[in-house]
Order: C-alpha cells, then structure tokens, then sequence
C-alpha cells in the first residue's frame, strides 16, 4: 500500500510539473481569444503559483489497476489563475510649474518584482483615456515608442535591468502583462530563465523579447495590434564612490570632487577653464580586487549618468544635469 500511494504521488508530481510548464504558452493565447492586450511584463524572482492545483486534482480522474497509477486529468486551461493589479493615485509634483500632479499606476500589491508596462488609462466615460507608460526605477535605459498607421497599431517597450553579482544562480520569471477591454490588468506566470551571475563577467548581458499581434475588426475592416517588449539583465559589479575629476585645455587638474553612489547632485556646475571633465567610478571585481572605469566628457555635455545600488541585487542610473 506505501507502495502505492508512493507511485501515486510521484504520477502526480509529474503531471504537475508538466501543467505548469506546458500551459503557460495556452494561458497567453486564451488572453489572444479574448482580445485582451499585451502591455507589459513583470519580472519576478519567485515563481507566481496561480494554478489550483487543488480544485483541478478534485476535477480529475486517477485511478490504480495493478500497481500502476493512471491520471485523466482535466482541461487545465480553465485552473490557470491571473493575479490582477489595483489601479492607485499618487501625486507627483510638476516640474515646471511646481503644482501637485495626480498620475495613475497599476500596482501588483504584496508581490515583490520589477514591472514595465504601458496601459491604458480611462477613469471615466466622460474623459479620454490615454496610455500611460510606467516602469519601476530599478528599469533603466527604457525606451517606450507608440505607432499608430491605418491597418495596424503597435507599442514598443524596452529597458534593462542592471543587477548585481549575487554569488549564485538567480532565476528570473519574465510574467506577461495583458490589459482586458474592461480596462483591469492582470499577469499571467510564464517560464524562469537561470541567470548565473556568479559567474558572468561585468557586461554580461541575457536578453528576453516576447512579441504579440492580435487581428481585430473594426467597421468591417481588419487592423493588427502588435506589441514588442525587450528586457535585458546586465550584470554590473557594485560602485564603491564616483569621483568628478574637472580638467583644463592644458590637461592640467582644476578640481577633483568625489561622491557617494546614489548621492550624486542633480545638477553639477563645470568649474572656470574647464575644458572636459573625467566620471570614474570606483568598484570591485568578483574576485575583490579594486577597479576604476572612467569615462570622458566634453564641457558641451548636457548630462552624465551613474550607478547607485536601487534595491536588493539591483543598480539604477541616476542622472545629473551639467551646467
């Protein structure tokens, strides 16, 4: 009897291990059904657990003849769950007026992950709607583009994210991000790729791309709507401080000021005669040792960008206007 239930369970291990790999792809294209739009992805550490498994071993059939277990299960599409995100206000200041400014974002609350999407806003039928790209601070480099032709309307996003050597394998779950015709957004769990960053050298770099086009009809004519989403890790070693070396036309030092990674000002003034300037940014390797990247600007330079540690495992740019 031990026997038994022992050959039971690992049947059903199985069967699950494949539901939740082979229904990932089903779950999108149920989305494709029913119109409903790709907006954006949500990247996650942790593997979204959205299916009920409970619900869907209770739907199915398993039995055992001879010591064998047999499994009939159920169309699991229909036990593949969605996790929808709330629709919150924030207000954000106006920089040129210096007026509050409400803004709109959907949110996955109490689930931990970096999100990038671009949905669209309605808040009532009196008012237009309007797309509203939004990206987590730890997604840089991001580039959001919207085009709209007579047979076809398509969005374009892409960013990167810079993480941090961790010691370890890390795996990362890029979760699509659909919005439904009522307007509620919602993720569906998708496949994890293992990053090792352990073992990546700075600039190592895994790219994930998932593109969608659905066709619709509107008045009798057929129009696509196609969506594009890149995401890059990049593995970037963590500064230590950013040091501003101001440089004359004789390549004599004018001034040398250093900061710390995440306090660099908003705005840096270049000092009288100063011809260029050097960014070096101080970090380690994986293996401890001390290393400087530098990088050189001319004085007609409107703008630098560095690195401070966001969160967890994760760098972010900062960017600093040069008067």
């Amino acid at each position: 009897m031990m026997k038994l239930k022992m050959i039971t369970a690992i049947c059903l291990t199985l069967v699950l291990s494949a539901l939740s790999g082979c229904q990932l792809a089903k779950e999108s294209l149920g989305a494709n059904g029913d119109r409903d739009r790709l907006i954006g992805v949500f990247v996650t550490t942790e593997h979204l657990d959205l299916f009920d498994t409970e619900a869907y071993l209770n739907d199915s059939n398993i039995s055992i003849k001879n010591g064998e277990a047999s499994f009939n299960g159920a169309d699991s599409q229909k036990y593949q769950g969605r996790l929808y995100a709330n629709l919150v206000a924030r207000t954000d200041t106006d920089e040129e007026t210096g007026l509050p400014l409400p803004t709109y974002e959907y949110v996955f609350e109490g689930i931990e992950g970096v999100q990038y999407c671009a949905p669209f806003i309605q808040l009532n039928e009196e008012e237009d709607g309007y797309n509203a790209p939004m990206s987590d601070p730890a997604v840089s480099d991001v580039q959001t583009g919207f085009f709209i032709y007579d047979d076809e309307n398509s969005m374009s996003l892409e960013g990167t994210i810079y993480i941090v050597p961790s010691g370890k394998n890390n795996t990362y779950f890029f979760n699509p991000v659909y919005q439904s015709a009522d307007g509620s957004v919602y993720t569906v769990t998708n496949y994890g790729v293992t990053f090792g960053t352990d073992t990546e050298s700075e600039g190592s770099i895994y790219t994930q791309t998932i593109d969608e086009t659905t066709t619709i009809t509107e008045n009798g004519k057929v129009k696509k709507d196609s969506t594009s989403i890149k995401v890059s890790l990049s593995v970037i070693f963590v500064p230590e401080k950013i040091a501003i070396l101001q440089m004359g036309p004789d390549n004599a030092l004018i001034s040398r000021k250093e900061y710390k990674p995440g306090e660099m000002p908003e705005e840096l003034e270049l000092e009288k005669g100063a011809a260029y300037f050097i960014v070096e940014t101080h970090k380690r390797d994986d293996a401890g040792a001390a290393m400087i990247h530098r990088e050189i600007y001319g004085e007609d330079t409107e703008s630098i960008e560095t690195f401070f540690v966001k969160a967890e495992g994760i760098c972010s740019k900062h960017s600093t206007r040069i008067i």
